[in-house]
């Protein structure tokens, strides 16, 4: 997927993105999250489930990801899958700062 400048000053973005709220927090209210999650829902399975739909969403061209400090462990595992496949170097991505989650 190619990247767009919004303008010449910004950062390179993707025309889609996927966000990963939903991964980080297994308890994040999604319908029918139950069958999505895997039956172990202990850290290593959540890791191992969010390498998974990265390498598929990387392999169908996804290059922009959404992380955030609320989203639960997202930033953990997206870093992990990050140094675990040192030839990824074209992803942007995005996240938040500056509030507390409550």
């Amino acid at each position: 997927m190619p990247f767009a400048r919004l303008a010449s000053a910004t950062t390179p973005t993707a025309h889609i993105g996927l966000g990963l709220a939903a991964v980080g927090r297994p308890g994040y209210i999604n319908l029918h999250r139950d069958r999505d999650l895997p039956g172990t829902r202990s850290v290593e399975a959540l890791r191992e489930h969010t390498h998974e739909l990265l390498d598929a969403a990387y392999a169908q061209g996804v290059r922009y990801f959404d992380v955030a400090r609320s989203y639960g462990r997202a930033e953990e595992f997206l870093g992990d899958w990050l140094t675990t496949r040192p030839d990824v170097r074209d992803v942007v991505i995005g996240s938040k700062w500056g509030y507390t989650y409550t």
